[in-house]
């Protein structure tokens, strides 16, 4: 079921790029996100609550500070291997950029990658390699290869917070958090944005406390089992 999700919603993504002649690529890209969201969560599976809002919230805080870490990262890497840092987009984001960004492309990837494709490889290679193979799955539709190393280095993050806590999402709050600052702070960040060394010890910490939440509130009290009584033997010891 996953790798089939996995492959209709790259099938919507390339119907977007296809329409947008018609549509102008905000609109081609809102129309295949809107469309996958829908697609995943009417076949999302029933399953436990929603994690607590005070776990998302401090995920999402985590996301929005981690900005300058994860490009600091990201460029350390990708000088490492010769890449060349992809050319920032100019402009100041527009409200559609907004809600494709911020509002479906989290919920729609974190649905898509860490809820469903994650368990289903963790089910048959492990978790390690799930991890791997998710992260790479998430990086995959970006194309550019700076953009997909930087794709592939958050999807283990945001898988590795999946698995540390079962529920989605803080995944999707931590997502939509970091674009959400790479909109508000510029690429590379110009404004509100802490040093890379700060960002990151923050982070942590923030991602942390969202963890420790979401695993609180999936161990509560389990309901009391009460063994039967004993019977009374008197009446059932055999008579002389």
């Amino acid at each position: 079921m996953a790798l089939l999700l996995l492959a209709s919603v790259w099938c919507l993504l390339l119907l977007g790029s296809a329409l947008v002649p018609w549509l102008g690529g905000q609109g081609a890209q809102l129309g295949a996100y809107a469309a996958g969201v829908l697609l995943l969560l009417v076949a999302r599976p029933r399953g436990r609550g929603p994690a607590p809002l005070l776990a998302a919230l401090f995920a999402g805080a985590s996301g929005f500070a981690a900005l300058p870490a994860w490009l600091a990262l990201v460029a350390a890497l990708g000088g490492a291997v010769g890449l060349a840092p992809a050319r920032a987009g100019v402009g100041a984001p527009d409200a559609s950029a907004w809600l494709a960004n911020v509002a479906l492309a989290p919920v729609l990837e974190e649905l898509l990658y860490r809820e469903r494709l994650l368990p289903a490889l963790r089910a048959r290679v492990g978790a390690p390699a799930a991890l791997a193979l998710s992260s790479a799955a998430f990086a995959a539709p970006h194309l550019e290869p700076w953009s997909m190393l930087t794709t592939g280095c958050v999807g283990l993050a945001l898988g590795g917070v999946f698995l540390a806590t079962g529920r989605v999402e803080p995944c999707i709050a931590g997502h939509a958090g970091l674009n959400a600052a790479a909109l508000a702070c510029g690429l590379p960040p110009e404004r509100a944005a802490l040093p890379p060394l700060a960002a990151a010890c923050l982070a942590s910490a923030l991602i942390a406390v969202a963890i420790a939440v979401a695993r609180t509130a999936g161990h509560g009290p389990r309901p009391r089992v009460h063994a039967p009584r004993a019977a009374a033997r008197a009446d059932a010891s055999p008579r002389a």
